[in-house]
């Protein structure tokens, strides 16, 4: 370069592009948790009182489609497992009554009751299920098959025409009104068909001889 003469700026390179890191790979979703081996379990609590309460008679189980749990009773004529709130709630609901059995449930939704079967002032056979603060659940009593609504006669009629009708119990849910059961063979077998007053059908059972084994 001559003296007295500028000196012309060298262009400045361009910066190279970085190429971009490759996307992360998407880790695979973790497999799903193993199902539970066997078909689950019974409330502990009634297990054990069907092998501790004096006088057992049987347990009742009833089960939903899917064969989840819907019903556990122990039946047994142990008065000292019904807590003191039940025992008088049973004396306001039906004072004068004769106790035949007493039962410990789990029912869903309402979780464990104690209910009470008894022969009324009057020669009814009714039943009272309460928690055990004395709350009442529901009451049942057994009526003749002339006292169904009509609506309730008519379905059961048109569903199993000439099929004659062994036993009917209405229950009164507290806040939630009536139901009809109607107890029925067909098939040679034992049916269980439950009906809201308006005839409409709210379950269908099949009442099947079992053998529960418990700890002793």
């Amino acid at each position: 370069m001559r003296p007295g003469t500028a000196s012309k700026a060298e262009p400045v390179p361009a910066p190279s592009k970085v190429a971009a890191p490759p996307p992360a790979e998407a880790k695979p979703a973790p497999p799903p948790a193993p199902a539970p081996v066997g078909p689950g379990q019974l409330d502990t609590d009634l297990v054990r009182a069907a092998g501790t309460a004096q006088g057992v008679e049987k347990i009742k189980v009833e089960l939903e489609k899917d064969g989840s749990v819907r019903y556990l009773s122990v039946y047994h004529q142990d008065a000292a497992a019904v807590p003191e709130a039940v025992r008088k709630q049973l004396d306001a609901t039906y004072p004068g009554a004769k106790v035949l059995r007493y039962e410990t449930e789990y029912v869903v939704p309402h979780g464990r009751l104690h209910e009470v079967e008894v022969e009324t002032a009057d020669k009814q056979q009714c039943e009272l299920s309460a928690r055990a603060d004395g709350g009442v659940v529901y009451t049942e009593c057994h009526i003749d098959a002339k006292a169904l609504p009509e609506p309730v006669r008519a379905a059961f009629d048109k569903a199993h025409p000439g099929v004659a009708i062994k036993e009917v119990e209405k229950k009164t849910l507290t806040g939630a009104g009536d139901e009809y059961e109607i107890e029925f063979e067909a098939g040679g077998r034992l049916h269980e068909l439950y009906f809201k007053p308006d005839g409409t059908v709210i379950r269908h059972e099949l009442v099947v001889p079992a053998v529960i084994e418990v700890p002793a």
